[in-house]
């Protein structure tokens, strides 16, 4: 049984039958004009013979691997695992990963025994799980984002050296990259969508709400407005805009964003100050 998208903005965005080629699969649905043309959201694919990804939301990847396969993660995802399964560290090309925003040391799994034993990995915060086959596309990613993989995933970094979206377009002066021929596994916060974006079309993007997208796509920004919508209209200086032809991935709650708001609620319950900011 294939799980849904709920896609929006007209039919042509074409349902995708294979776990292979896309993270998600979908149906058309009448679109409404309140819905962004094309934007659809992401309900992780699943390969019944490989893995699921379970529950609504802080979800579980249970992937079940074959003699002498092996599914790393970043440390500290083990839920829970058969007894078959054993766990080893990679600390190959560490340094682009701790670059990368990425734990320099990743936590192999690895069965041992007959084929079938699953291995469940969880984000280390509240997270929703998107599988995105890579098919030897490479992808740029939040600082961070990378929760897991399997079969040839290469984690690394590229530099910006545009000085106004390295400062300004909320991903930092170096962007982590997923690159290969497995499959990775995101984690991100919220409700997730996503959009195939054609070649020159454009869409504008909180800063904090960009979790991936596809290597072809430019990054820029634009100013939010004028001096007091700057100061006062709650989004900062600067959106940022993503250009195709491409695939995005939008968050609706970063980490940061709800560790604010968490500090804030706490602040305020104590008699504190607001700004109290929590350690990440």
């Amino acid at each position: 049984q294939n799980n849904l998208i709920k896609m929006y903005g007209g039919a042509n965005e074409a349902a995708n039958a294979g776990c292979s080629a896309q993270p998600v699969v979908g149906e058309p649905v009448v679109p409404g004009r309140a819905i962004y043309p094309g934007m659809r959201e992401v309900i992780p694919n699943v390969d019944p013979d490989k893995f699921e990804v379970l529950g609504a939301d802080m979800q579980i990847l249970s992937y079940s691997l074959a003699n002498g396969e092996t599914v790393q993660s970043v440390p500290g995802a083990l839920n829970f695992m058969d007894p078959a399964i054993k766990m080893t560290v990679a600390c190959d090309d560490g340094c682009s990963r701790c670059l990368s925003g990425t734990s320099c040391i990743l936590t192999q799994f690895t069965n041992h025994g007959n084929d079938g034993a699953v291995v469940a990995l969880t984000p280390k915060f509240p997270a929703k799980i998107i599988p995105v086959p890579l098919e030897k596309k490479v992808y740029r990613a939040k600082n961070g984002a990378f929760f897991a993989n399997s079969g040839g995933v290469s984690i690394n970094y590229r530099w910006d050296c545009c000085t106004a979206t390295c400062c300004c377009s909320g991903q930092g002066c170096i962007h982590q990259t997923l690159s290969g021929d497995g499959t990775s596994f995101i984690a991100a916060m919220g409700t997730l969508m996503t959009k195939e974006l054609y070649a020159g079309e454009t869409i504008i993007v909180d800063t904090n709400s960009l979790v991936a997208w596809d290597d072809s796509v430019k990054l820029s920004i634009r100013r939010t407005g004028g001096f007091f919508t700057c100061c006062c209209g709650g989004e900062g200086l600067f959106n940022t805009v993503l250009t195709g032809p491409g695939q995005v991935f939008i968050q609706s709650m970063s980490i940061d964003k709800f560790k604010a708001s968490l500090s804030r609620a706490a602040a305020a319950s104590a008699g504190g100050p607001s700004n109290v900011q929590m350690a990440r």
